[in-house]
């Protein structure tokens, strides 16, 4: 019966026997992604990589926490490695290969000490512009990470204003913030209510549009512009096919944000934009 099993298993072809690897970069961005602590894997981008992961099995996947910096130079030397929830850009796309729309998220917003907000008569939206040309506030950014194309270009016109840091997660931002090393930081809302109801931050903040944006932003996956990374996004679009149009992909991306303010929006903006390209009524 040895004989027969090791016999057998000379006999398998090499595609079973190994799945080509696919290793994933993120970095802790709670409630996005979450590493560490007690919601571990419970963000809203871990749930919804994991449905993607779940109907690519033809891979064996692999997840690594680096910064965004690492990942990008990384995939710029063409390892194969792949990145969920990446914004295109068009320098961006010189070295990467984009899938369709794979995540989304509310818009990035202006977060600024309430205080500090009611000095400068700040409303309920901002003029990016002006913050760092009228009022001369800085901000912190982190490196290698794309934050839309309007806020790319407009922040590299103020290179004093901005300084720019390499980091695993956004935590380290949110406590210089809290200490005053910069004036205000670009987040999005579901970041920065993470921060505060987690006591990362301990001021009272104000969350400020920015005007100008669009209230959601759209990202994919992004994989080095390599054969392989060529083919991996064929797969991945594959996927998605199969599963976006599903509830539990609209259940995922949007399980920390079930209560706000503008649920119904961001359900309809899911289910007129994200999945456009289907027709059919959510699957369960």
């Amino acid at each position: 019966m040895r004989f027969l099993t090791i016999t057998l298993f000379l006999l398998t072809p090499l595609s079973v026997q190994a799945k080509a690897t696919l290793t994933w970069y993120a970095y802790h961005q709670p409630p996005a992604f979450i590493f560490k602590g007690e919601y571990k894997g419970l963000g809203f981008a871990n749930l919804t990589l994991q449905l993607l992961i779940n109907a690519l099995p033809q891979y064996q996947h692999n997840e690594v926490q680096v910064s965004v910096g690492r990942a990008m130079h990384d995939i710029k030397l063409q390892k194969n490695v792949c990145g969920f929830g990446i914004y295109p850009t068009k320098e961006r796309k010189e070295y990467m290969v984009f899938s369709d729309d794979a995540l989304m998220n509310r818009n990035v917003h202006v977060l600024i000490k309430t205080e500090r907000a009611k000095r400068l008569n700040l409303a309920t939206s901002v003029n990016l512009a002006e913050l760092f040309s009228r009022h001369q506030l800085t901000a912190n950014i982190i490196d290698g990470r794309s934050y839309g194309n309007y806020i790319d270009n407009l922040v590299a016109n103020y290179p004093n204003n901005v300084f720019i840091q390499s980091a695993k997660s956004d935590t380290a931002l949110y406590q210089m913030l809290e200490r005053d090393r910069f004036d205000f930081m670009l987040t999005y809302p579901s970041s920065a209510n993470y921060a505060i109801e987690t006591n990362i931050l301990s001021s009272q903040y104000s969350i400020i549009k920015i005007e100008g944006l669009a209230p959601f932003l759209k990202a994919g996956v992004a994989c080095s512009n390599s054969a392989w990374g060529r083919q991996v996004i064929k797969d991945v679009n594959i996927a998605l096919k199969q599963i976006k149009n599903s509830n539990s992909y609209f259940e995922a991306l949007s399980s920390w944000s079930k209560h706000n303010h503008d649920h119904q929006l961001f359900r309809r903006f899911y289910y007129s934009d994200f999945i456009k390209n289907t027709s059919e009524k959510p699957k369960t």
